[in-house]
């Protein structure tokens, strides 16, 4: 398995990197043994806790990043009715500097997990080795047409209200100018429509 990652840090080294210095922390990783068994490479960093990012020059990551007892949160929030979703990343420890990087490292006894990040597509080499992140649950097709459907729901009701809002003041107006026709047109609508609606109006 060690081979197995210096070769990963090998085909990696011989690209053109965003940060030069992250050459001497590549190998620095790969003659360090006993840090290179606890690394893991992954396809994303999303909640994990030790990362470590290292990009190719081209890449739209940050050059080189270790983070170190990062902790991470997701919110969602609705927007022009639709579900917007918001990741909110932190750690205690950000280092920007490979070579910094090497001194804060040595007291990591975790896992590490490093993250190559490259300026196209990913290679086979790379996609060989890394692992499925072990904080995020598996996406299902079943999972991704609930959420699919989710937005659809939440699309309508906010069309619902908007519609409702409308209808509520046409029936202020009708009322206003005594229009008994158009209130007798209006009213039965409002009232259907605020029947399909999931928040009180």
């Amino acid at each position: 398995m060690l081979r197995a990652k210096r070769e990963v840090i090998d085909h990696f080294s011989q690209l053109r990197l965003k940060n030069p210095s992250s050459l001497r922390f590549l190998r620095h990783l790969a003659e360090t043994p006993e840090l290179l068994e606890r690394v893991s490479f992954v396809l994303e960093r999303d909640f994990l806790p030790n990362t470590l990012v290292v990009a190719e020059e081209g890449s739209a990551l940050a050059g080189f990043e270790l983070q170190l007892g990062a902790h991470q949160r997701e919110e969602v929030s609705i927007v022009n009715g639709h579900l917007v979703r918001q990741l909110h990343r932190g750690c205690a420890m950000l280092v920007r500097d490979p070579l910094e990087a090497i001194d804060a490292l040595q007291h990591l006894r975790g896992r590490l997990y490093v993250m190559l990040a490259f300026a196209g597509e990913i290679p086979a080499w790379y996609r060989a080795v890394a692992e499925p992140n072990p904080a995020m649950p598996v996406r299902t097709d079943q999972r991704r047409r609930l959420e699919a459907a989710l937005q659809d729901i939440v699309r309508d009701q906010v069309d619902m209200v908007l519609l409702a809002i409308s209808l509520r003041q046409q029936i202020e107006e009708q009322l206003e100018a005594k229009d008994r026709d158009a209130f007798a047109r209006t009213a039965p609508l409002y009232n259907a429509v605020r029947q399909h609606c999931l928040w009180d109006l």
